[in-house]
């Protein structure tokens, strides 16, 4: 014998909302209810879209898999969440919670998202067939808390997944075998937030007629304060002698905000400049009372207003702090001067010796010019090679300066002079010819000091007049021909200052 539904739907604002964010239905094939949430955000408009999509997916007992069309329904229903908020970006935070049964005439597929519940009662025995979404049933599956804890937990309605127009929904699915007798009650969390499963279970197999138990279970609901909307749909599995035909008209009911044909209201006021900046700042909305249900329901939402001009701001600040380190940076680097080899010369290069993937930090600054650095002694060109640090512009040059001479001194030539020929030394002050002149070979002349005018006989010691162009480094003398400015026993290398 043929299996047949027969179906009642209830909604109720409760007695703590002010309007409806509820939607249900119950038809011939589909029991459905969808939670909309979102508040402020038209929680309202989320729940009858998804209810809107789900009825879509209504069809005769020979249709195809029934799991397959309520993934259909439930990815249809979340598109359109999406462009409902592309079209008006007030309504971003809003969403929906999804619990359908979609009946084949002799199995259900139950497809559900979010907190509302689906339940099974047999032989008067009541089972929940879904399973929460929700933070507090996570706590409970990995045992850090009891099921009479998560009742009263401060978080129990905090719910983790939801229909809110994302890119990706994952549903559970799963299909039911039925029998003759079952009931199934398809509910929000307004009325099982109040209600406790046993009362289900004794109000559902106490009350044989469908009306008569759904009342009741609206009653106990708003016995309990029912702080929030109060949405059911309740069905009984019966066999029946006449199959339903596809084209048979049967009654369905259509109740909560679904049942709202009007376009939804929008909650457009002035907002005065006080209003606006704490928009700007993200903080638009009142805070919610402790006791609000509702504030605590969802997943924290990122602000609705002004997102534009938001990542705009940041953006900006982003780019200018950027730049402004960039600055800094590339002053600092320009004040930095080190001492390398550039063409086979000693060189000095600004800003440091280090690379950035492909970006150096430096630049050739000058090759000074006449300072091979194959003429420095190899521990200078190692460290030349290298790099030696200079604190700045002018310690750069002057280490080139101190490697120059180095070169120099290691390829220094000595020409040395013709000595005078012996003559008798005049017999008043003269050295005698024996007496070794003091200081560097080639540093003093050894020739006869002749006193200048105006000087003392005898104020110059023998042999230690000084010869012209006489430096104390020996850089330069007449009898010792100093370095030579082009050739100093190594190729190209230049010993005169050329600062």
């Amino acid at each position: 014998m043929a299996l047949t539904l027969r179906y009642v739907a209830r909604s109720d604002v409760g007695l703590v909302r002010e309007g409806n964010e509820d939607s249900g239905y119950a038809g011939p094939y589909l029991l459905a209810v969808a939670d909309g949430m979102g508040g402020h955000a038209a929680g309202e408009v989320a729940s009858q879209a998804a209810i809107d999509e789900l009825v879509l997916a209504e069809r005769d007992p020979g249709g195809d898999d029934p799991l397959a069309a309520l993934t259909g329904a439930i990815d249809a229903a979340n598109a359109r969440i999406r462009q409902l908020i592309v079209d008006d970006s007030s309504r971003e935070g809003m969403g929906t919670t999804v619990t359908a049964l979609l009946w084949t005439g002799d199995s259900l597929g139950l497809g559900h998202i979010g907190d509302s519940r689906a339940y099974l009662i047999r032989d008067d025995e009541i089972s929940q067939l879904t399973h929460d979404h929700t933070f507090v049933q996570s706590l409970v599956d990995e045992g850090r808390i009891t099921l009479e804890e998560a009742g009263v937990h401060p978080a129990r309605s905090l719910i983790l997944k939801a229909l809110q127009g994302q890119a990706e929904v994952d549903p559970d699915l799963e299909l039911l075998d039925v029998r003759p007798g079952d009931r199934l009650l398809v509910c929000s969390d307004g009325l099982t937030g109040v209600v406790s499963d046993q009362t289900l279970r004794e109000t559902l197999t106490g009350n044989p007629q469908l009306d008569t138990a759904a009342d009741e279970l609206i009653r106990l609901a708003l016995a309990g304060g029912a702080p929030d909307n109060v949405t059911l749909v309740l069905a009984d599995i019966s066999e029946t002698d006449r199959p339903r035909d596809p084209d048979d008209t049967a009654e369905a009911y259509l109740v909560g905000a679904a049942a709202n044909h009007e376009p939804p209201h929008e909650r457009h006021q002035r907002r005065g400049p006080g209003a606006a900046l704490r928009g700007l700042l993200g903080n638009d909305d009142k805070p919610a009372e402790p006791d609000d249900i509702e504030a605590m329901r969802y997943a924290p939402q990122p602000p609705r207003r002004f997102r534009w001009l938001r990542a705009l701001v940041v953006v900006a600040a982003v780019v200018l702090l950027g730049w402004g380190g960039l600055t800094l940076a590339n002053d600092w680097v320009r004040d930095q001067y080190y001492v390398s080899e550039s063409s086979g010369q000693v060189a000095i290069y600004q800003g440091v010796s280090q690379e950035i993937g492909p970006i150096r930090l430096s630049e050739l600054y000058e090759i000074p010019g006449g300072l091979p650095i194959g003429a420095l002694p190899d521990i200078y060109q190692n460290q030349v090679t290298e790099t030696i640090t200079a604190e700045d512009l002018e310690d750069a040059q002057d280490v080139v300066d101190s490697l120059r001479v180095n070169a120099c001194r290691a390829h220094e030539r000595l020409e040395p002079t013709t000595p005078p020929p012996a003559t008798s030394p005049p017999a008043t002050s003269s050295p005698s010819p024996s007496q070794t002149p003091t200081g560097r070979p080639g540093n003093r002349s050894t020739a006869p000091a002749t006193p200048g005018a105006g000087s003392t006989p005898g104020s110059d010691a023998p042999g230690t007049a000084d010869a012209p162009g006489d430096t104390t480094d020996g850089t330069g003398d007449a009898g010792y021909g100093g370095w030579l400015s082009e050739d100093v026993g190594y190729p190209g290398l230049l010993c005169a200052s050329t600062r």
